[in-house]
């Protein structure tokens, strides 16, 4: 997944519209100093893919999304995978209850068709398209502040689930799984055949043939 541009508005820090050009970069840094709004950029990616932002703790969480004195945030990311280009957007509504809810979630690709139309909807078409769920997003795309060692000293097991699924190598397990099976109904069928040719057609031999032959030829 390639970052395109990044639109956000009322998120975070970012209380006035502000817009990030990533289209033609090949290596960029975010620079700043504490609390310029690094850590909240890189939120609002997530969180315009997946609808959640990994340091609140919580997946359910979206009010703290809002900037302060606001009533709503909007992101917009349009991002390239595969050669495709697609942008999704999210905009999230503060609640009299003090909470807040999703009032638009939607993923479009270049012709402008709607692929996603709700946010259930947008963050399984994100987690089909990148091939990854929220989790490993947060663990090899963007690691949330702190948690990198973590990553490091995950369980062997963890760390090769990850890797598995991130190089596509279960795609060795689905050909094994596969083979085992064509080879369990040769092998049976195999079975099948021989038993027949020992007890069914056990006196089909050459000189059986030969003389059943040569009575079809005298008969005819």
């Amino acid at each position: 997944m390639r970052p395109i541009r990044l639109e956000l508005e009322g998120f975070a820090s970012f209380r006035e519209r502000a817009e990030v050009d990533f289209d033609g970069a090949e290596l960029f840094a975010l620079t700043g100093a504490t609390g310029s709004g690094k850590s909240s950029l890189l939120d609002a990616l997530i969180f315009c893919l997946y609808g959640s932002v990994p340091r609140y703790g919580d997946r359910r969480l979206v009010a703290p999304v809002i900037s302060h004195g606001r009533v709503e945030a909007r992101v917009s990311l349009e991002f390239g995978v595969r050669g495709g280009r697609y942008t999704a957007v999210r905009l999230v509504r503060r609640t009299a209850a003090g909470g807040a809810t999703t009032r638009e979630a939607r993923l479009q690709d270049a012709a402008g068709t709607t692929l996603a139309g709700n946010e259930k909807e947008l963050t399984a078409a994100v987690e089909s398209l990148l091939g990854l769920t929220f989790e490993h997003f947060c663990r090899c795309v963007v690691l949330p502040q702190g948690e990198f060692q973590e990553f490091l000293h995950a369980r062997p097991k963890d760390r090769q689930d990850l890797l598995v699924r991130l190089l596509d190598i279960d795609i060795y397990r689905r050909v094994g799984v596969l083979a085992r099976e064509r080879t369990r109904i040769r092998e049976a069928t195999i079975e099948v055949l021989t038993r027949r040719l020992e007890e069914e057609l056990a006196g089909a031999t050459q000189e059986a043939v030969a003389a059943a032959t040569a009575r079809v030829q005298a008969l005819d």
